[in-house]
């Protein structure tokens, strides 16, 4: 296993948090706790991944995952402002794998409409756009325009100083079986130029389209991801809709 592909594969886990089913411009994020299990070719990663409010409507998602092969932990901090509209606000990168350790950050200067990224010392400023995310927030708004009924998912993400285009198009429905029960879900693919890597998310229709799968082949390589427990505001989530009783 390269650590390339191990990146690769960690990166499915900054998944997106459950939302309560109201419009989009209301939106409001649940608080809650998730873990995942993923494999590389069979060979095992934990995750656990907390979503949760710190104040003025600013939320935090802590990622931690590990494997034989090192750890990794994030955080991306984010907030509604006045109109339901989604900013990312700042994001902190740390691991270490195969013995290298990687400090990066990233924050979100929305009044400079500036982007400051720092590795190593190095700072690089990029210019951003109206509407931007990084990678986390971005997983958050696919899964807001699919509340709403969206059907073209295109975003700007600024990942690690660098601004890139991401595209995703519905291919179906499926209801597969997890720990939790078996769910129904709404399958996107990630459209890329590089036609030897296919990205494929499942998105849990009665759960505000909380991902819950993920699916990536690249050179007769699999990586795969699959919720295993989510506890959301307190209570243990099973194969229902969050509106049931």
């Amino acid at each position: 296993m390269t650590k390339k592909a191990f990146l690769l594969l960690l990166s499915f886990l900054a998944a997106t948090p459950i939302l309560c089913n109201v419009p989009t411009s209301d939106v409001v994020v649940i608080e809650s706790i998730a873990e995942y299990t993923a494999t590389y070719n069979g060979i095992p990663i934990k995750a656990r991944r907390t979503v949760s409010f710190v104040k003025n409507n600013i939320y935090e998602d802590i990622l931690d995952a590990s494997s034989l092969f090192g750890t990794l932990s994030q955080l991306s901090r984010y907030k509604f402002d006045h109109s339901g509209k989604l900013l990312p606000l700042y994001s902190y990168d740390k691991r270490s794998f195969f013995g290298a350790i990687r400090h990066e950050e990233q924050k979100f200067l929305w009044n400079e409409n500036k982007v400051v990224y720092k590795k190593k010392g190095e700072v690089t400023e990029v210019f951003v756009p109206a509407h931007a995310y990084d990678t986390s927030t971005h997983r958050l708004q696919l899964q807001r325009d699919l509340v709403e009924g969206q059907v073209v998912f295109e975003y700007v993400v600024i990942n690690r100083g660098k601004k890139q285009l991401y595209k995703y198009q519905k291919v179906g429905e499926e209801t597969i079986e997890t720990p939790l029960g078996p769910i129904e879900t709404i399958v996107l693919s990630r459209k890329r130029d590089n036609k030897n890597r296919h990205t494929t998310l499942w998105f849990a229709k009665n759960w505000t389209y909380f991902l819950v799968k993920s699916e990536q082949i690249e050179n007769n390589d699999s990586y795969d991801m699959l919720i295993q427990n989510a506890v959301i505001n307190g209570e243990q989530m099973i194969a229902k809709n969050l509106g049931d009783k």
